[in-house]
């Protein structure tokens, strides 16, 4: 997946999570996922997640990431909405070429985030319905050159 230079994400369609259990994608960030947008450098990136109507940005839970220019390595959060706040905890911290398995397990009373063993949990109840958030550069700035992350 390439997420082209002055945008956000690749055009997708929407897809539609019905009594969704788990999402799980073995994902690389290659080299192009290093960057330097100054003073935004912390901004999240989302990576993948699920959404719960009516919108994402009240419900949701994702694995976000950042780009850490003074380790050289990858910053790897848990990121979600609760009833319109968003939260998040930084869980680890990735080299950038390693391949890193990721997966969030949507339970009754909460969701479970686990990165190569390294484990988070969300206080959000999983839903019946929900739909597939995929990635996205930012934030409020878009990506300053193709970022390729594979896998996903």
């Amino acid at each position: 997946m390439i997420i082209k230079k002055n945008t956000h994400a690749p055009l997708r369609l929407p897809k539609l999570l019905i009594n969704p259990k788990v999402l799980e994608y073995n994902v690389t960030f290659t080299d192009s996922c290093r960057y330097d947008i100054g003073e935004d450098q912390t901004d999240i990136n989302k990576l993948f997640g699920i959404g719960y109507f009516p919108f994402h940005h009240w419900n949701s839970v994702r694995i976000g990431w950042a780009y850490n220019p003074t380790t050289d390595k990858i910053d790897i959060s848990a990121y979600w909405y609760e009833k319109g706040q968003r939260k998040w905890q930084e869980t680890v911290r990735k080299n950038i070429g390693e391949e890193i398995n990721f997966k969030i397990e949507i339970g009754k009373h909460n969701h479970y985030i686990s990165i190569n063993n390294s484990y988070a949990t969300i206080p959000l109840p999983g839903q019946r319905l929900g739909y597939l958030l995929r990635p996205y550069f930012g934030g409020n700035r878009k990506a300053p050159h193709d970022i390729e992350i594979k896998g996903i």
